[in-house]
């Protein structure tokens, strides 16, 4: 049996203000080609399909018509659980009426862990919880830790002979690598489960690090099917495609409608480098190598780049760390922080209250005269 390993899609989600809906449709519309194109013969979703628990009506709508695209249009078995960003409750409602769709939710933890018989195989789904759900459901048990709760649920799911076993799961295996956009993987360690807990299993089909990779010989993160963060600019976004009959594995990259890039180097070269640049449509961050980040250079560069999100420039003398600016600041910005941005690209320096003072009386007496008034 072929089945689809994906997860992470994050409907909904912006980047730098910037949003993503329409990489995010470009992505879906690929994950049905390759369904259509390798006889996928189900599709698993470990976790965070939504961006937010209370998503926009346009992430809904995305969902919605990937969901009628999958079970309805083509047939297919979607089997989905719940991760720490979407709405739990709001994403397993009407379960019951969802299942006999082919669309198949567990949203929060119970006692028993629900699964699907898919021919020889058994999909057992378990959705993101945390240590005091587990706590909660048992009770009788000292459970001191999440690895602990972990092992509790997961030890507890039965294995019945003669199927290949796979798990749907959307946690933080200790020793996989994390990802700047990973913004709720827990850095300090709490909430990391041994690689061990999860033995028992044929594959685990994980989702929660956006960087694809295995975290041990049986367990795997699809990753995110795009770049959210610039962190991941030099990564290769994918989804992982399962052969049952062999357990063989293929990792199937995902082609985003606009890359997610970072340009180092010399204004100058940048400039005479973007006149030529065919990916000009790209999500970028531009770190310059020779002067400050100003608003003037800003708005140079996205003649060319309309999609540049972030200017990088030489720290300032008189400042700690990089000099930057975010395109959005432009939309921001009132006319005293103009000023001071001009003293501190051009003059390298702070306007004293004098200067201050004249500024706010010349702006004055110029919206007087706009308004019709007499100065």
């Amino acid at each position: 049996m072929k089945l689809l390993h994906t997860s992470d899609w994050h409907l909904g989600l912006s980047l730098h203000q910037a949003p993503l809906a329409e990489e995010q449709q470009d992505f879906i519309d690929q994950l049905l080609t390759i369904v259509d194109r390798e006889g996928v013969e189900a599709v698993l979703i470990a976790g965070d399909v939504f961006d937010h628990a209370v998503s926009s009506a346009q992430a809904i709508a995305q969902y919605s018509r990937a969901m009628e695209a999958l079970c309805l249009e083509r047939g297919l078995p979607v089997l989905l659980i719940a991760g720490n960003h979407d709405g739990a409750a709001r994403l397993a409602s009407c379960g019951a009426l969802l299942g006999r769709a082919g669309l198949h939710i567990a949203g929060r933890l119970t006692r028993e862990v629900e699964c699907v018989p898919l021919q020889d195989v058994m999909i057992h789904m378990l959705p993101y919880f945390n240590t005091d759900e587990a706590r909660y459901l048992y009770p009788e048990d000292k459970l001191e830790d999440y690895g602990a709760a972990m092992r509790r649920v997961v030890e507890g799911i039965p294995l019945e002979a003669g199927y290949r076993h796979i798990l749907l799961a959307h946690c933080f295996v200790g020793g996989a690598a994390l990802s700047e956009s990973d913004r709720a993987a827990s850095v300090g360690g709490a909430n990391q489960v041994g690689a061990a807990v999860f033995q028992r299993f044929d594959y685990v089909a994980l989702g929660h690090l956006h960087r694809a990779q295995w975290a041990g010989p049986n367990l795997r993160y699809s990753g995110s099917p795009l770049k959210y963060s610039f962190a991941e600019a030099g990564h290769t976004k994918s989804v992982t495609l399962i052969d049952t009959q062999d357990m063989a594995v293929r990792e199937l990259p995902i082609v985003p409608k606009r890359d997610l890039r970072v340009i180092r180097g010399a204004f100058e070269a940048i400039m005479a480098g973007a006149k030529e640049d065919a990916q000009a449509q790209d999500y970028l961050r531009i770190e310059l190598t020779d002067s400050f980040a100003s608003l003037e250079k800003l708005q140079w560069l996205r003649e060319y780049y309309p999609n540049l999100l972030n200017l990088v420039g030489r720290a300032l003398e008189m400042e700690k760390g990089q000099d930057s600016l975010e395109v959005t600041q432009l939309e921001r910005l009132s006319d005293s922080d103009v000023l001071l941005h001009f003293y501190r690209d051009i003059l390298q320096s702070q306007p004293d209250e004098q200067e201050l003072r004249w500024f706010a009386e010349a702006l004055a007496r110029l919206e007087r005269q706009e308004g019709g008034g007499v100065s």
